[in-house]
């Protein structure tokens, strides 16, 4: 792909070199020619001689035009291969969740838990190497409440719709130490308002402490087992998130594909050929991309919720896992 790009930089070059050389041509000839035999408005043959040997010779440029950009010619074809293996090692993600009043109280409850689920780790010959820490936080948990609240209104309330008749002319008020029996104006106090609105409002509930662990278990065998032992030592505080299984070495497997997806690349490149009633030529190009490493993945609740009883254990299956290979060639055709 490297020389075709060098090879058309050069197409593109001489192109244009050789256009210049025309135009200078074209130009003097309609001119006097005082520049002397051998020379063409200052462009003699010795310069068209040396733009052709730069290029290679004559033979070399008429085959750079003939060829021309080969960047799309040739058979193009797929290959894909694939081997299967059992998984090596199985990947738990676990830890334990503690929720109380007080950020203390709740760290406390977490660290005796994830210390009896690291004894059952141990116990099953888990080494340091194969506990990780994923995930630690303290958080406050909230609830959220429904709440009304009101506001008092100073001043009078106005009245929607005002009284169809007028009403009647209040008696004055007599003055003091008039003789009583009269009748009396009653004023109307100030009134307040009341203006309501419901709003929600998050209120503390306590503090949540998680802890979560990245277990690698070599020994696929006792994964039950451990699920099983972690439930029971950490009780209700136990999260289960999910586990997975993988392939530590996957190198014998991708050359097993390899060699498949190469075989499928030539039966295809053959067959496109033939079909196509052309004689297939040289490999020119070849890649090749991998699926990467394999790996099933499997989400678990936490064990609480399924009720795990110590009375049956955890069955876990690794199954097989697959290893993908694809490639892809260009091949020339024969002339």
């Amino acid at each position: 792909m490297v020389q075709t790009v060098i090879r058309s930089k050069k197409i593109l070059i001489l192109v244009g070199a050789a256009l210049v050389l025309l135009l200078a041509v074209a130009c003097a000839a309609d001119g006097d020619g005082s520049d002397g035999p051998g020379t063409t408005g200052g462009v003699s043959a010795a310069d068209l001689s040396n733009l052709l040997a730069a290029a290679g010779g004559p033979q070399a440029v008429a085959g750079l035009f003939q060829s021309g950009s080969s960047a799309n010619t040739g058979i193009w074809v797929n290959g894909a291969g694939k081997a299967s293996g059992e998984p090596d090692l199985g990947i738990i993600s676990l830890g334990v969740e503690a929720l109380a009043d007080t950020a203390s109280e709740a760290r406390r409850q977490a660290a005796e838990a994830i210390e009896k689920t690291i004894s059952v780790l141990k116990s099953h010959d888990i080494e340091n190497r194969d506990m990780q820490t994923s995930r630690f936080s303290i958080a406050p948990r909230y609830t959220t409440h429904e709440v009304t609240k009101c506001v008092d209104l100073e001043g009078v309330i106005p009245r929607a719709t005002p009284p169809a008749t007028p009403p009647p002319t209040a008696t004055p008020v007599p003055p003091p130490g008039a003789a009583s029996g009269g009748a009396e104006m009653i004023l109307e106090p100030e009134s307040k308002g009341r203006e309501c609105r419901v709003e929600f409002e998050r209120i503390l509930t306590g503090y949540q402490v998680t802890n979560t662990l990245t277990v690698k278990v070599r020994d696929l065998d006792s994964m039950g087992g451990i699920i099983d032992g972690v439930t029971e030592a950490a009780g209700n505080l136990v999260r289960i998130n999910h586990v997975s299984f993988t392939i530590e070495d996957t190198k014998p497997l991708q050359a097993q594909a390899r060699e498949e997806a190469i075989a499928h690349l030539l039966d295809k490149a053959n067959a496109m050929a033939r079909l196509a009633g052309v004689e297939l030529g040289k490999l020119v190009f070849l890649t090749e991309t991998s699926g990467g490493v394999p790996k099933s993945f499997a989400r678990l609740e936490a064990a609480p919720a399924f009720g795990f009883s110590m009375d049956h254990s955890t069955s876990i299956l690794a199954g097989e896992l697959d290893v993908n290979v694809s490639v892809q060639g260009v091949f020339s055709i024969a002339p």
